[in-house]
């Protein structure tokens, strides 16, 4: 584990495992932690995973302005291949960060060898965002919500939401210590988290009808009980207008399928390394 500048960013990044490079982009309330309870042991025999904490996430303390947009966040994930010189990577996103996989692709398809989108954020949805996230962003009130009138409840939300993310498959024993979910609460980590999210839908809605220009192979791995990200508004939608997709739904699981079905997000890269 260590640092590189990325896009002028001090990013935190990890590497295990030996093989073809996979590099893992996190979604959003969480850090390169995500990974550890299943996908890295599932992966690393036979891969090279290099996971990173985008900016004011984990251990990526620094987090610019410029950090609230998709194309920025792809820039910093282009310097994170280039300090670390990997060789087209497949590129593993969960969540927000399939948005940030798919401008990645798209602004900079020259990194990349192909995508493996879990859950992914990647079209306009009905409605907004949590209220919570407005209070943690705003300049007059943001720092005592998130330092001081946010902890009595922080702790429990972050429980909550964890379960309520794996529904409506039950939460793994260990899980919320394991994938490090409660960093995702320190108040740093919240602010950035707000300003990632308050502007995902103008962002995404600027990007969405340039999917159809990506070639490259892009498999998609959802659950059909997901209530965080929309798996008919999202993954269906997006696997239906690609040129070379592959879509797998995962019955009964909800925003984390790769948790609930590893060995169906293993096949699903295996067939990304191939044509790629």
């Amino acid at each position: 584990m260590r640092h590189v500048q990325a896009n002028g960013v001090r990013t935190y990044v990890t590497q295990v495992g030996e093989g073809p490079d996979v590099l893992l982009i996190h979604g959003a309330s969480s850090d390169i932690g995500v990974w550890t309870p299943t996908v890295f042991p599932a992966l690393k025999p036979r891969f090279r995973l290099t996971a990173y904490d985008r900016p004011g996430m984990g251990g990526s303390e620094e987090r610019p302005r410029e950090a609230s947009t998709l194309a920025f966040q792809a820039k910093v994930a282009t310097g994170v291949i280039d300090a670390l010189e990997l060789q087209r990577p497949i590129v593993m996103a969960h969540s927000y960060g399939g948005a940030i996989a798919l401008r990645l692709a798209l602004d900079h398809p020259d990194k990349v060898g192909g995508l493996v989108l879990i859950a992914p954020v990647a079209y306009e949805w009905p409605g907004g965002v949590s209220w919570h996230l407005y209070w943690s962003a705003h300049p007059l009130v943001g720092s005592l919500f998130n330092h001081v009138l946010s902890r009595p409840f922080a702790l429990a939300a972050a429980k909550e939401g964890t379960r309520k993310a794996f529904a409506p498959s039950p939460l793994p024993p260990g899980y919320f210590d394991a994938a490090g979910v409660g960093r995702a609460i320190r108040p740093s980590a919240m602010r950035a988290n707000a300003f990632d999210l308050i502007p995902l839908k103008p962002e995404i809605i600027a990007q969405q009808h340039r999917y159809p220009e990506l070639a490259m192979p892009i498999a998609l791995l959802a659950g059909d009980g997901d209530s965080v990200v929309s798996t008919s508004i999202h993954a269906l939608r997006l696997a239906q207008i690609l040129p070379n997709a592959r879509i797998e739904v995962v019955r009964n699981a909800g925003h984390l399928p790769h948790e609930h079905a590893p060995n169906g997000l293993i096949k699903l890269l295996d067939w990304v390394e191939s044509a790629k």
